[in-house]
């Protein structure tokens, strides 16, 4: 008997989690490794984000560094020193090359951010292994939101949204989780929760892993 629709569909969607999960299979282990180590329970869920990439300020004004050059050279020009009316038309060029290099080099490198879910606790490292120290949830006293001001291309214009959790701990500190962080295992990431909002019926159907929304509930926010 040949499969249904359904069967071929739910058979597609789990060769995508199993490919997804195969391709995160060294960062999954490392994760059960360091929740057994640290006595963080089981692993609830692994999660990634992209940081950096921005242009600091002083980028911009290193880069505008050429444009004091211009009344200089025009007053040479002015002058008649020789050599000068070739530089003055070749400066623009110059300067906007310079301020394209300053921007590529003084711009913060981009790393992925990764966050190891547990069941008793969590843990935040980088791409260079530098790992902060565990945190159990039995430590979150409170948690609060973090709302950022965010451009909206479709309202051409920016708006406060919810971007981060802040867990407030025992000790007086407080660390954030940023709602960008993506479950690894999840192939169709916000695009499949976007479906599962628009069309309650594909819950049914789309694999489901936890968001960061969800962990943050389920875990710091019923302490």
């Amino acid at each position: 008997m040949p499969p249904q629709p359904g069967q071929k569909l739910n058979a597609g969607f789990q060769r995508r989690v199993d490919e997804q999960a195969a391709s995160y299979a060294p960062r999954l282990e490392h994760a059960g490794q360091l929740a057994a180590r640290f006595g963080c329970g089981q692993v609830a869920g692994v999660f990634t984000r992209q940081v950096g990439g921005t242009v600091p300020s002083r980028a911009y004004l290193v880069g505008s560094l050429p444009l004091i050059g211009i009344p200089v050279l025009m007053a040479a020009a002015y002058a008649r020193v020789g050599g000068v009316l070739p530089l003055l038309f070749l400066w623009p060029f110059i300067a906007g090359a310079w301020f394209g290099v300053s921007l590529f080099v003084l711009r913060t490198p981009k790393r992925a951010v990764w966050w190891y879910a547990c069941t008793e606790g969590f843990m935040l490292l980088d791409d260079q292994q530098q790992l902060a120290a565990p945190v159990r949830w039995a430590q979150v006293t409170g948690v609060s939101e973090v709302w950022t001001q965010v451009y909206r291309v479709d309202a051409e214009e920016s708006r406060p949204a919810l971007t981060a959790f802040r867990l407030h701990l025992a000790d007086g500190q407080a660390v954030e989780i940023a709602r960008s962080f993506q479950n690894v295992q999840d192939p169709y990431g916000p695009v499949g929760q976007l479906v599962k909002r628009i069309m309650p019926a594909a819950g049914q159907v789309l694999p489901d892993f936890p968001t960061a929304d969800q962990i943050i509930a389920a875990y710091a926010m019923r302490r």
